[in-house]
């Protein structure tokens, strides 16, 4: 009897340590043999129950092995899969799932060998199968100017020439990029403004638009190095200064003027060759120029440029604010938009992630993970629902320094910015959700979820408040306020219905590093108490990611009717 009960627990023992193995990981080798030959069969094609096989296997592979050195890879055949799907079903849903991962990859691996491939394709889908040629130009726009080097940016400046550029009267001409036989236009797009702004990392020249442009960028390297822009097919606004003066050490002058009938040229004069960056931002359209590097002023209060000039902060870190010199203020200028521009672009905030993994649970669930889960279900539902674009400032697990977050929102042009974080106290009973936006704290509740959301002290966070004093009137605090209402609203509205004590904390204020420098309304909200064995539960479930990010698109769709309601009094 007893050799029998041995014998059980054997084979038991074997069983539960082979079963694990019976799911393999999978190969992407492997994998990418199987698309092809799904790809070269007509009629393995016909049966969508193939190509469901086969999307599967990538979101396996992908969400397995994020870090695999073909991920890339296999982001733009998963997105190939959905294309070759939506040719065989004729479905638009399937259409735009492609249309989807193409953008996704392209976001995720800027600079790999396939991301211009990936806008060129998703371009094509809108053109051809969803037939929104605004849409299309836009993307193949997106490549030709952020990636004039890739293999298929001539095709995208042939595909430009037979469709309309949105928001221009009469459609501008483009032409091949190799060559110069530039054509009159007829109601250009024009440069109407020249900002910039010095930070202690990098000057940011901000050139304001009427409408989007092919830029072509070259650089002069030497004992007086030029950057410099050709502004295809653009004109300059009358009244515009030809010359604008920084003399920062880094960035002496931009000079602007009318190369010939058909281009603006824009010259960036240094001091010393450095690094730069060139983004395409909408709403309104600009072009933003980062040199990198140290500006080196002399007199620093006299070569302050003036708030009007001013584009974003560049570096909006507590540290550098702490650190910065107690006898000079430090100035932040924020462009207003008018509420009627609408929300087009949000980026959303897993907090945490990394080497820091934010509170831990009982059962030792760990709030970085459970965040990034809900920002990408977050991402999907705003996507989906509300038809605007929606970016993560990390989509695996990395760590971001907390200034980086909002400096990333800035820099592309976010309508709002959304933070996702699991609450945590060292009473484990506590439960419940609220929602913050940045202002002095108010109580001591408030200032000890900034503290631990910081990483720093109580003292810390009352030492800080005398700054934001200085930054509130910038930091679009009324807007926040009452997207963070809209937001609690609807979480408490749309959790209530499927679980029992969902405590409604309400909206709060509090001196949060994450939301300082945002220059859109923005909030952090606590999805949960991590600290709290039940909530920890639900934190870490699917159902409760998803819940909570359509109450929090409820709560966005609520907050735009809000504005749009003022906008139109």
């Amino acid at each position: 009897m007893r050799l029998k009960k041995i014998l059980f627990f054997v084979v038991l023992l074997l069983s539960l340590t082979t079963f694990p193995q019976s799911v393999v990981a999978e190969n992407y080798s492997v994998l990418r043999h199987d698309y092809q030959q799904l790809i070269k069969s007509s009629q393995l094609q016909r049966q969508r129950n193939n190509w469901d096989k086969i999307i599967v296997r990538f979101d396996r592979f992908i969400a397995q092995q994020p870090h695999d050195e073909n991920i890339e890879k296999a982001l733009f055949l998963r997105a190939r899969t959905w294309d070759g799907l939506s040719k065989a079903s004729g479905s638009g849903r399937d259409a735009r799932k492609a249309l989807d991962y193409y953008t996704d990859m392209a976001e995720q691996f800027p600079q790999s060998r396939l991301a211009d491939d990936a806008l060129f394709f998703a371009a094509l889908i809108a053109e051809d199968h969803l037939k929104d040629q605004s849409a299309a130009y836009n993307f193949y726009y997106r490549l030709v100017t952020q990636l004039p080097d890739g293999d298929m940016a001539d095709e995208a400046r042939k595909k430009m020439l037979l469709l309309p550029a949105p928001a221009v009267k009469k459609q501008p001409v483009v032409t091949d990029h190799n060559q110069h036989n530039y054509r009159s236009v007829g109601d250009s797009p024009r440069l109407e403004k020249i900002r910039y702004w010095s930070g202690p990392e990098y000057t940011r020249v901000v050139l304001d638009l009427s409408a989007p442009v092919v830029a072509k960028p070259n650089y002069l390297k030497g004992e007086n190095p030029r950057l410099y822009f050709d502004l295809l097919y653009t004109k300059l606004a009358n009244g515009l200064p030809s010359t604008v003066s920084i003399g920062n050490g880094l960035v002496r002058q931009v000079r602007a003027s009318q190369f010939d009938g058909q281009r603006t040229r824009v010259v960036l004069d240094l001091n010393r060759v450095a690094e730069y960056k060139l983004a395409t931002l909408e709403n309104p359209h600009r072009l933003v120029i980062d040199i990198k590097g140290r500006p080196l002023m002399v007199g620093l209060s006299a070569q302050q440029p003036k708030e009007q000039d001013i584009a974003v902060a560049a570096d909006d870190s507590i540290a550098s604010i702490l650190n910065s010199s107690s006898d000079r203020q430090i100035v932040l200028h924020v462009p207003q938009k008018n509420h009627d521009e609408g929300i087009h672009l949000i980026v959303v905030d897993a907090g945490h992630g990394g080497k820091d993994p934010g509170a831990i649970g009982p059962h030792k669930t760990y709030e970085k993970d459970v965040v990034l889960k809900m920002a990408k279900a977050l991402a999907k539902a705003l996507r989906q629902q509300l038809g605007v674009k929606v970016l993560l400032t990390r989509s695996d697990d990395r760590y971001l320094k907390l200034r980086e977050r909002t400096e990333y929102a800035n820099q592309v042009g976010a309508d709002l910015f959304i933070s996702l974080h699991a609450n945590a106290t060292s009473n484990g009973k506590a439960y419940g959700v609220e929602t913050y936006f940045l202002n002095l704290s108010k109580n001591n509740q408030a200032a000890e979820v900034a503290a631990r959301e910081n990483g720093t002290t109580l003292q810390e966070v009352g030492n800080l408040e005398a700054i934001l004093f200085d930054l509130m009137a910038n930091a679009k605090i009324n807007e926040s306020s009452r997207l963070a209402a809209e937001v609690q609203q609807s979480l408490v509205a749309g959790l209530r219905p499927h679980y029992s004590r969902i405590k409604d904390h309400g909206v709060k204020q509090g001196p949060f590093h994450v939301l300082l420098g945002a220059t859109m309304p923005s909030v952090l909200v606590e999805a949960g108490f991590i600290s709290n064995t039940r909530e920890e539960k639900r934190l870490a479930s699917a159902d409760y990611q998803k819940r909570v990010a359509a109450a929090i698109v409820n709560g966005v769709k609520n907050y735009s009717a809000s504005i749009n309601q003022v906008a139109k009094r």
